[in-house]
């Protein structure tokens, strides 16, 4: 029973001590000192692509939109980007954000910038297609395989039956 109590002292006082996070918080990002060299490039997807360089910002979105305007929502701690000066996000396109050309799959106030970091704004179209359109590759893909299976059963029972 005492061990119990000893071990379960152990692990509250750990959890105590060791840091809550890896990644800063928002309000840690404010005090972090900026990341310099930063390079901006922002793709309207409509032909439109707005690019800056030398810039100086603690992370993504304190970047963006020191330099446009934007229509963001916040849910909790995250910012989610609806537009970026007037393009908004459609259900057929969207905003994302890649960091030295790696996809960033966190919150853009929530990306905490180096220096040198190059930033791109993509308004894309999702990489799925809308589920109510027929994927004719898998219809034909399994016509096929259903005629092909038929043909050889047929086959078969025609050689079965001959001997």
């Amino acid at each position: 029973m005492v061990r119990i109590e000893v071990i379960a002292g152990m692990i509250v006082a750990l959890l105590l001590i060791a840091p809550s996070s890896t990644r800063p918080s928002q309000f840690d990002a404010q005090s972090l000192p900026a990341a310099e060299g930063i390079v901006l490039i922002v793709d309207f997807g409509n032909g439109t692509i707005a690019s800056h360089s030398e810039l100086t910002a603690t992370d993504v979105y304190n970047l963006t939109v020191s330099l446009f305007e934007i229509d963001a929502v916040w849910t909790g701690d995250r910012v989610f980007i609806n537009a970026i000066d007037g393009i908004h996000q459609d259900e057929n396109h969207g905003w994302q954000y890649w960091v030295n050309g790696n996809y960033a799959s966190i919150a853009a106030n929530l990306y905490i910038l180096q220096d040198g970091d190059s930033v791109l704004w993509n308004r894309t179209a999702p990489a799925y297609q809308n589920p109510t359109e027929p994927d004719f590759t898998i219809i034909i893909g399994g016509t096929l395989l259903t005629v092909c299976g038929i043909a050889f059963l047929a086959l078969l029972y025609r050689r079965t039956f001959r001997r």
